[in-house]
């Protein structure tokens, strides 16, 4: 990879034509993909990525390029192309960059490249045969390693020199079941970590993929789900992508400033109830979306989003950032160097209330309580989302009761983060992945167990019929 002195002409080169920042960000990552399925060994995989993105800033336009091609004549070319886009003298003039600045959040203690393939099928196997010894209902079983370690360099006009290593671990169980009656069910897991195979190894699969054989099994036999304005109670740890995508998406910097957040002017405005709290985190010790530094070379922060209802900031980069005024949160991501970045979560969560789980629950006469969701969708500009809610259960007269089939759930997020009425004190966080114009980025969501006094539920039932 490029040293110091070669990073140092490129930039120089790259803001001859007057742009007021230039930023090189440099990458090698090593990707493992390891999976059973289908009874069979389905993935072995090892992948290399490595290569430089150019990105230049000059009157709120930018330009990005990116080449895998790290010789002096490819990158040099690169930079005067990117510096062609603009026209005028140099202004900035980096005469030297600092010493790299290192944090390690989390430590390394088994790297996933000295694991050998055998191992981790051996440990993927035996969670397989456990899940098809489960029942004969069982027709695919679906385990799998994910690993990588990316390094990444970003120097930039600033004088500015981080370096930031990142390795991190995922188990994958996704088990699908048929009854007698044909109909299917389908169960997930996916816990993942940022640090070295010994996250890997510490999880049980085996008991996972019991888990989930189980309820798949159940979801193949579970009766029809009621739909209608309902109560709700949403579960703690992977619950939290609802709030990801109703309210953390708006939230984004790339979204306020280019007018296409309902979010947008409402900072120190009440947006949510008194007891909603929610915060973007990306200092957390082993958190699946910790970063050391962001894309852009910014220590990662603990950024109060909402405070007791009350808008305190965004997530913020530094292009869109001086559009609005607003110092930068740590918060530029991107998949690779073939992305241009932009703002992004990192671990955001709704922060722990002061009620009790079995609180919750037992406040609601009848509605639903959701365990865990699929995914969702939302457009940022009406803030209009929808979930598919994998594991719903039926509340009745306060205590959780027989299991349904997946439901979905509508709404606006402006109008649910007010609805928010009570908040447990037991937080959890998931791991999961966001995909946005940077590319896909690891994120964690969480909250703890929560109840929104009236949300749509689209449901398999008409509505009341299950009263």
């Amino acid at each position: 990879m490029i040293s110091k002195k070669r990073a140092l002409e490129i930039l120089n080169i790259a803001l001859k034509t007057g742009a007021e920042y230039a930023e090189i960000y440099q990458q090698e990552e090593i990707k493992r993909v390891i999976s059973v399925n289908f009874k069979r060994v389905d993935v072995v995989s090892t992948s290399l990525i490595a290569g430089i993105g150019l990105r230049l800033i000059k009157n709120g336009k930018q330009v990005y390029g990116y080449t895998s091609d790290l010789s002096l004549k490819s990158l040099n070319n690169l930079a005067e192309q990117l510096s062609s886009s603009f026209e005028g003298e140099q202004e900035v003039f980096v005469k030297e960059l600092n010493s790299p600045k290192k944090k390690t959040i989390n430590e390394v203690l088994k790297p996933i490249e000295d694991v050998s393939t055998e191992v981790i099928l051996a440990k993927l196997k035996l969670a397989e045969k456990a899940a098809y010894d489960v029942s004969e209902q069982i027709v695919n079983c679906n385990v799998a390693f994910l690993g990588d370690i990316n390094n990444v360099t970003v120097f930039n006009s600033d004088g500015v020199v981080t370096s930031d290593l990142r390795s991190n671990v995922r188990g994958i169980v996704a088990v699908t079941s048929m009854n007698e009656k044909g109909s299917y069910g389908s169960h997930f897991e996916g816990p993942g970590a940022m640090g070295g195979y010994e996250k890997f190894e510490a999880v049980d699969l085996v008991e996972l993929a019991k888990h989930s054989a189980d309820m798949a099994i159940k979801k193949s036999n579970a009766p029809d789900s009621p739909s209608g304005n309902m109560t709700v109670v949403l579960g703690n740890a992977f619950g939290g992508v609802l709030f990801h995508e109703a309210c953390g998406h708006p939230l984004e910097a790339c979204a306020i400033a280019t007018n296409m957040s309902k979010m947008t002017g409402k900072l120190g405005e009440k947006i949510a109830s008194d007891v909603v709290t929610a915060v973007d985190d990306g200092t957390i010790n082993g958190a699946w979306g910790s970063i050391n530094y962001d894309d852009e070379g910014h220590e990662s922060t603990k950024n109060v989003l909402i405070k007791n209802g009350v808008l305190q900031n965004y997530m913020v980069d530094r292009f869109y950032g001086k559009k609005l005024g607003l110092e930068a949160t740590g918060s530029e991501r991107r998949q690779s160097y073939r992305f241009l970045p932009t703002t992004r979560m990192t671990n955001t969560y709704i922060a722990a209330g002061k009620s009790k789980p079995e609180e919750v629950i037992a406040s609601v006469k009848y509605g639903l309580y959701l365990k865990s969701f699929r995914g969702g969708s939302v457009d940022p500009s009406t803030n209009n989302f929808n979930f598919s809610c994998d594991e719903a259960y039926i509340i009745r007269d306060g205590k959780i009761c027989e299991l349904v089939k997946p439901v979905i759930l509508v709404g606006f997020g402006y109008e649910i983060l007010k609805k928010i009425d009570m908040v447990a004190d037991d937080l959890k966080l998931a791991a999961g992945n966001c995909g946005s114009s940077s590319g896909n980025v690891y994120v964690q969501v969480g909250q703890p167990t929560l109840r929104i006094s009236g949300i749509t539920v689209g449901g398999s039932m008409k509505e009341g019929e299950a009263e």
